[in-house]
């Protein structure tokens, strides 16, 4: 089983990576084309995200290829909370 809390902490909420998971767990499944246009990061860049996020074991692809996270939303959003408190 992934400790979400460690895998939180290898990826700094200032990368691609970073945005592209978080978008993901709120999201759900979506098109890498979907991600680049919501979040504003070209898709010559969420493309290399997803396939390091699915590399680590911390996304899924499915067959229509849309991606999805493993991490659960709450889960990010309680280790950015802890992490502005200190």
């Amino acid at each position: 089983m992934i400790k979400w809390e460690k895998v939180l902490k290898n990826i700094s909420p200032k990368t691609s990576q970073f945005k592209v998971l978080t978008y993901l767990a709120f999201k759900g499944p979506s098109q890498p084309s979907e991600i680049s246009a919501d979040i504003g990061i070209p898709a010559g860049t969420v493309r290399p995200a997803l396939r390091t996020l699915l590399d680590k074991g911390y996304a899924v692809q499915f067959e229509n290829g849309s991606y999805s996270s493993l991490v659960p939303f709450t889960d990010i959003v309680s280790h950015l909370y802890s992490v502005t408190k200190k």
